[in-house]
């Protein structure tokens, strides 16, 4: 699964949010999970095949088997929404979302305190950046290390 798209946007933001009022005040903060993104992508998200990267995998065995499902052809978002639903927290990770053989959205979640996400349809930037409107554009450095193929453009 390789494919160089035209354009890709990217933007990051922090990964613990306050809460807003009228949310669960179980504490003052939370976690934005991969699978609270992968509900804000939205039918967007629903067709895609994604491949998964986990740093240090192997030592916790869930994100093993989570590496484990996307290798080869890849996983569905359904069924990767089930296997990291709804708390799992990674610490560095990728995820990469296809359509057939082409790069859609690459989400890339940095040491637990910030989300990239790097999309090829503009629409998906601005879903993401009106839940989450600190978002600003990645730097240069940070997209230089996201092991898929994009152009690394902000536009």
């Amino acid at each position: 699964m390789a494919s160089t798209p035209g354009a890709f946007q990217s933007i990051t933001f922090a990964a613990w949010r306050d809460r807003l009022p009228g949310q669960d005040r179980a504490s003052d903060r939370y976690y934005v999970t991969l699978a609270e993104l992968l509900v804000r992508l939205g039918s967007f998200g629903l067709g895609l095949t994604w491949k998964v990267r986990i740093d240090d995998a192997r030592p916790v065995t869930g994100f093993a088997e989570i590496e484990k499902a996307s290798s080869g052809t890849g996983i569905g978002t359904l069924e990767l929404l089930a296997l990291v639903a709804p708390d799992l927290q990674f610490v560095d990770a990728d995820f990469a979302g296809y359509a057939g053989d082409e790069l859609k959205v690459v989400l890339r979640e940095f040491d637990s305190t910030s989300w990239d996400l790097c999309a090829a349809d503009a629409s998906v930037v601005r879903e993401i950046r009106r839940h989450f409107p600190d978002a600003v554009p990645t730097s240069e450095d940070v997209l230089q290390r996201i092991p898929w193929p994009t152009d690394r453009r902000e536009t």
